[in-house]
This record gives structure tokens, sequence and C-alpha cells, in this order.
């Protein structure tokens, strides 16, 4: 079985006699589009000259030594240590938890009238590949989290408010668990509520300054 020197299966050439060596290829999911396309202002100024459809999603046009070739673009057919496929074929495209495929998948419900739900949750596995995750299984996630949380949650007698004083990293004071500062830099008793265990609390960003002097030899 040939590959390319990304580890992808080369599927066999494109017969279609449109196609010329250097011409441009474009992706627009599993449609591939040649010729040059111009966008101005998120408005297309120039259409490509011609689209393809492969017979199979997860298959790309790539140019090999001077042949337009078929290549197949799932990491999980390939088995080439990809964490991130652009196209995953239909047989690998299933929820990474319980493994049902995404047409069968229980995907998010309607939030809002605005909402039309329909989605699933972005996912990585054990081995840091990309995927998704339905949402049923997203929520059995989310519960047992929670559940972790509580649970380590001490008694008001035995919480004591320093262990969370001047702290090197930001720390729910009801489950201890780590809290994402990024944007939180100068935060004044701003009020959270931690995504774990589900209390809320308030968080100050306390800063220190210090400074160094050293002599100057006057002339």
């Amino acid at each position: 079985m040939e590959r390319t020197n990304k580890g992808e299966i080369i599927i066999g050439p494109i017969m279609d006699l449109r196609l010329k060596p250097g011409i441009e290829r474009t992706r627009n999911g599993s449609i591939q589009q040649f010729g040059p396309r111009i966008v101005k202002g998120g408005k297309e100024i120039q259409a490509c000259d011609f689209s393809i459809k492969p017979s199979e999603r997860n298959h790309y046009a790539l140019e090999i030594d001077g042949q337009w070739m078929w290549v197949n673009g799932c990491g999980h057919c390939n088995q080439n240590g990809e964490k991130m496929s652009y196209v995953v074929c239909d047989e690998h495209d299933r929820c990474q938890c319980c493994k049902v495929k995404r047409g069968e998948a229980t995907t998010t419900p309607p939030r809002s009238e605005w909402d039309r739900g329909g989605a699933v949750w972005g996912s990585r596995d054990d081995n840091g590949v990309w995927g998704w995750m339905c949402h049923a299984c997203y929520e059995a996630k989310e519960a047992d989290k929670r559940s972790e949380a509580l649970a380590r949650i001490v008694p008001d007698e035995d919480y004591d408010e320093w262990d969370f004083y001047h702290a090197d990293s930001a720390k729910c004071p009801w489950c201890s668990a780590e809290i994402c500062t990024d944007e939180s830099y100068d935060a004044d008793d701003e009020s959270h509520e931690c995504d774990e265990c589900g209390h809320s609390f308030s968080l100050t960003a306390e800063h220190s300054v210090s400074w160094t002097t050293k002599r100057v030899e006057g002339d």
C-alpha cells in the first residue's frame, strides 16, 4: 500500500483531464476546488475554475510527482499518528466515549429560541487525538466531575481561608479545583462560579512589586 511522506494512504490517480501539474488546489470540506480563488473583505471576487467531489468525503486531491492523486485524509485509517484530521471517514466518525456514529448520536438540545441545537462536543482521547463527544456522554462526564468535586469539599469547621490566600495559583475555595486566570490579572473581588463544583467565590489578583537599585559612579 503506497503512502505519502506524511503516511497517508494513496488511493489512486484522479481521472480528470482538466487537472494539470501545478494547478492551485483548495479544500472546501470534502469538495476540491481548482484554480485561483480571490476573496477580498469576505467577498468572493473570483471563483475557482472547477470543483471535484470525491467518492468518499475523507479523500482529498494531492499532486504527487506531477500527477494528481486521491489520498485518504482520515488519520484513523492511516494510523500515522495524526492528532487532528481535516475530514474523518464515515466509519471512524464516532463519539470518542460510546463509539456511536455521528448520524445516531445524541446532540445538544436548543438552548434558546434562537439556538437550533444539534451540535456535539469537541474532545480529545487519551492519546491526544481530537474528535467529538455526543451530548449524552458529555452530560455523564460532567455529572461525574461534579460528584468528584463535591466530594472534595471539606466541612466549614475544617475550612481555612488562609490556604487560599496569596497562593501561587488560583484554586476554588470550595473544592480546590484549579481556576483559569488567563483573563483575570486585574481581578478585584470578581464573582465567579466553579466549573467543577458549581459553587460561587470571589477572585482577586494579588500583585507585589520589588525594587533594585545600583550605585552609579559620578564623573
